[in-house]
């Protein structure tokens, strides 16, 4: 899993929402930039649904943390009765 690649889209797409709120660049800038950054969502969400990313972070064992998460974050759970 090349992490590189997705810091990167990462990186881009933060100057890309930076930049739309600069009044110095031209809305036919802006436009292209707006289409720009749907695209950029799109690769990164690809990236991330990888198996090979999946496996780099241990997504077969998603339910049991949110099992977990859920059990650390249940304030009913807390209370003693």
């Amino acid at each position: 899993m090349d992490l590189t690649e997705i810091n990167s889209l990462i990186s881009i797409r933060q100057y890309v929402i930076n930049s739309l709120s600069n009044p110095a660049i031209d809305r036919s800038t802006v436009n292209t930039m707006n289409g720009m950054l749907i695209l950029i969502d799109n690769k990164i969400i690809k990236m991330l649904q990888d198996e090979s990313f999946k496996e780099y972070i241990g997504y077969k064992d998603v339910k049991k943390a949110i099992e977990e998460v859920a059990r650390i974050t249940n304030i009913k759970s807390g209370i003693v009765r």
